[in-house]
């Protein structure tokens, strides 16, 4: 790779000036700079949090995920087993209307599960190792991002300038806020973002042990809920679509939990975020700022899946910067031809499958309030296991065509 970024018009690196600045070190920002940094770039990354760090995450990762890992980082289940970043796993899975059951069944394929904290912090140690300068906690957060400057400016005060900068800060983005107007194609943003309660429970204090996921519809409008399990605790969650959900979403949660005969949460036991869901920006990069994970948006229509998405974002990120710096052309020019790699690679990788995703979900919701579960329940025992093999990344949501 050559001796710095000068195909972006920056100086040679210094103690605060990098060929890519990377805005937040969860699962997207940690992808693209180990890549980056493996491939001989300068990276900072840069997180308001101290590593290890809680995250709010339902923490399954399908098959798609598992390949991602062994591709960009050489590890496979075996040594992510090994190394207790998966700590439990399942082969069935069940799907509910309330308490009718709809669907379950014994798949090939498991649904894999992670802790965020462990997950996040193993991804982090990757980037670091392969040469990525990192700043964390108090006072790195950041405040302003100056796009003619090519820099961002720490709540502390502190400056860092870069050829590229990349957006991996999270559905509520300081990079993507720093604009004052839409320049990423999406005016109904908000809109399409989910609500979510989240609770963990220890298995030795639940009443109730559960031992595979499971969802469960007709809690909430154009939403769910799930029980997710761990080696040591449950994941129970609920989540609903903002503009279409009309009932309250805790006190729809408190009736899940009640009726799953989970034990009431402590006072702020309960956790709230919000998810992207559907709300995927069409156009996320602007000049030289680029957008990955859930700072675009990019997390599954249907069941919110995140961790992949975010991931597999990075690494098209990463090819694209890549490819444009190979071409050795000059700044006006490859900015532009980032902007087109970039957007190529998500089209063929990512917004197909976002788009038909969308629309089985917005099928599947609307069967739910029509017709209750009796339609969804003829079409998943037709199909078998195609469903899961389309949400493990074997089928392509397209038609569930073989991939």
């Amino acid at each position: 790779m050559a001796e710095g970024p000068s195909c972006w018009g920056s100086s040679m690196p210094g103690p605060t000036t990098y060929d890519v600045i990377i805005a937040g070190a969860g699962p997207a920002g940690s992808t693209a700079g180990y890549l980056l940094s493996k491939a001989g770039l300068r990276v900072l990354l840069i997180d308001k949090s101290t590593f290890p760090r809680k995250k709010l995450c339902a923490g399954l990762i399908t098959y798609k995920t598992v390949r991602l890992l062994e591709r960009v980082f050489g590890e496979t289940v075996d040594s992510l087993k090994e190394q207790d970043i998966i700590n439990y796993e399942s082969c069935h899975y069940e799907v509910y209307c309330k308490d009718t059951l709809i669907t379950q069944r014994d798949i090939p394929v498991p649904f894999r599960f992670i802790d965020r904290d462990t997950y996040d912090y193993f991804l982090l140690g990757k980037a670091r190792q392969a040469g990525a300068a990192f700043l964390e906690g108090d006072g790195i957060g950041l405040r302003s991002l100056d796009i003619l400057k090519s820099s961002v400016t720490t709540l502390s005060g502190k400056t860092y300038s870069a050829g590229i900068i990349i957006g991996a800060d999270g559905v509520n983005s300081r990079v993507r806020r720093s604009f004052l107007v839409d320049l990423f194609g999406r005016d109904d943003w908000s809109g399409n973002l989910a609500a979510a309660h989240e609770i963990f429970l220890e298995r030795r204090g639940a009443k109730k042990q559960i031992w595979h996921p499971a969802l469960y519809f007709d809690y909430i409008d154009d939403g769910y809920a799930w029980i997710f399990p761990n080696r040591d605790r449950l994941k129970i969650g609920i989540c609903a679509l903002n503009n279409k959900n009309r009932k309250d979403l805790l006190t729809a949660f408190r009736h899940f939990l009640a009726d799953m005969d989970m034990a009431e949460p402590q006072e702020g036991k309960i956790f709230s975020y919000v998810v992207p869901y559907g709300s995927f920006l069409p156009n996320p990069v602007f000049r030289n700022v680029m957008l990955v994970g859930d700072a675009a948006g990019f997390a599954d229509p249907l069941l919110g899946e995140g961790i992949f998405y975010a991931q597999r974002s990075a690494e098209l990120a990463s090819q694209a910067i890549l490819e444009v710096i190979k071409g050795g052309s000059g700044l006006l020019t490859s900015r532009q031809a980032l902007a087109d790699a970039y957007i190529k690679l998500l089209r063929l990788h990512i917004f197909t499958e976002f788009e038909y995703a969308g629309r089985i979900r917005d099928a599947i919701f609307t069967s739910l309030r029509r017709f209750r579960y009796l339609p969804l329940k003829i079409i998943l025992g037709l199909l078998g296991d195609k469903p899961a093999e389309t949400v493990h990344g074997i089928r392509s949501y397209k038609w569930m065509r073989k991939l």
